[in-house]
């Protein structure tokens, strides 16, 4: 499993990304960006994590609070 990188997910503004990890955060069903197939928790176990999110067929794991910092570095306020 690779890390998604927030440059590589092709969003197009700041608004479109936090509304992304928004809706990972509320545990709300969210497409992957690269190929369109629903995400899934990383950790099964911990059902109420909502931090950490996969996509099997494309093997990116997304994690919200990295994706965060990267936006908050590349996409100032």
């Amino acid at each position: 499993m690779e890390k998604a990188v927030l440059s590589e997910l092709g969003f197009s503004s700041r608004r479109e990304a936090l509304t992304f990890l928004k809706c990972l955060w509320r545990g709300e069903p969210a497409a992957c960006p690269l190929c369109g197939r629903l995400l899934e928790p990383l950790h099964r176990k911990a059902k109420n994590s909502d931090c950490d999110w996969q996509c099997r067929p494309c093997g990116r794991v997304y994690r919200t609070i990295h994706l965060l910092d990267e936006l908050n570095g590349q996409m100032p306020v």
